[in-house]
């Protein structure tokens, strides 16, 4: 089975060009493979006198979606290859890169969320191994206590309104050199 790598970006990061690039397949198939050149592939085939030649290749899935949604699709792929958009001038590829940070943490915080709410459920029924695990995803979320829940949670909505924030047309930012630039 092949090495399946996903791709991610921001909207107009060049996703697409890339995936068109390695795959030769249309955008719109979403999935293609990619071939990965061997010069030595041909030299072993004459040694052990092979019939067939199969060179190794990569499946590129051209991931889309936000959130959830991304971070679902993430979830099938074996590795990630993420796209920045270093060249147009109009985007701070330091901004892109968090932005894409604060959406995947933003996404995984919800899976152990929603864990979570199962899991204290079903815990309710006194199985010892449900509590465990209802006690590690509270650690992880970072809860102490239950009462800290809405700090938490108020902590959340904060990220997520930054992540929205770095999504909006227009917003101006300064890269490294003072340089303004429309973040679209």
């Amino acid at each position: 089975m092949a090495l399946e790598v996903g791709i991610v970006g921001l909207p107009g990061s060049g996703k697409t060009t890339l995936f068109e690039a390695l795959t030769h397949a249309p955008a719109s198939a979403g999935v293609g493979m990619a071939p990965i050149p061997d010069e030595r592939l041909d030299a072993l085939a004459r040694v052990i006198k092979a019939k067939k030649v199969t060179p190794a290749a990569i499946r590129v899935v051209d991931v889309q979606g936000t959130g959830p949604q991304l971070l679902g699709n993430l979830r099938q792929v074996d590795a990630l290859l993420v796209v920045l958009d270093g060249f147009s001038g109009t985007r701070v590829p330091a901004d892109d890169l968090e932005t894409l940070r604060l959406e995947l943490l933003v996404a995984d915080r919800d899976h152990v969320e929603r864990r979570l709410d199962r899991v204290t459920k079903q815990a309710k029924s006194g199985e010892l191994k449900l509590k465990q695990e209802a006690a590690e995803l509270e650690k992880r979320l970072g809860i102490k206590d239950r009462s800290r829940l809405n700090d938490y949670l108020d902590n959340v909505r904060e990220i997520e309104a930054r992540i929205e924030k770095g999504r909006e047309a227009g917003e101006d930012r300064t890269d490294g050199a003072g340089r303004a630039h429309r973040h679209s």
